[in-house]
């Protein structure tokens, strides 16, 4: 274990975005809890964040999307909430032409908010910085 090391990269922080009529549209931030029963939209391919959702919203229904193109068509012609993370932007799939009629909400639990750091042996350290920097830059952007 003293071989590797590890540099903070950045927090994705998770939210939620509804259409502006949603009862829960008016609130400053929600819980997944407040969220319960409720049919989400999403991408499939999202990491932890999947059983994040599974666990934490009872009941919730979510209708998971492979393709960017069509998750984008269903959101632009549905009211169905969907939800977003502060590094959505980044992605030129998945954070392009997404609907700019809903309510970003952020999500208060402690499990929207994931820390990330880049692991790697030390003795690679010097060849891993510029990207590393890279990544850093590139979140510091959207926090």
């Amino acid at each position: 274990m003293r071989d590797i090391t590890s540099i903070y990269l950045g927090t994705e922080n998770m939210s939620v975005n509804l259409p502006q009529n949603n009862p829960l549209a008016n609130k400053k931030e929600l819980s997944y809890q407040s969220l319960k029963g409720k049919t989400i939209i999403s991408p499939d391919n999202i990491g932890l964040w999947r059983q994040i959702y599974e666990h934490e919203i009872p009941d919730g229904q979510f209708i998971y999307q492979t393709k960017s193109h069509e998750y984008s068509e269903i959101l632009n012609y549905s009211i169905l909430p969907y939800f977003t993370t502060n590094v959505t932007v980044m992605d030129d799939n998945w954070g392009l032409n997404l609907p700019g009629n809903r309510v970003n909400i952020p999500i208060k639990d402690e499990s929207a908010h994931q820390k990330f750091y880049a692991v790697f042996l030390k003795q690679n350290k010097n060849r891993l910085m510029p990207l590393i920097n890279s990544l850093q830059d590139q979140w510091a952007k959207v926090d």
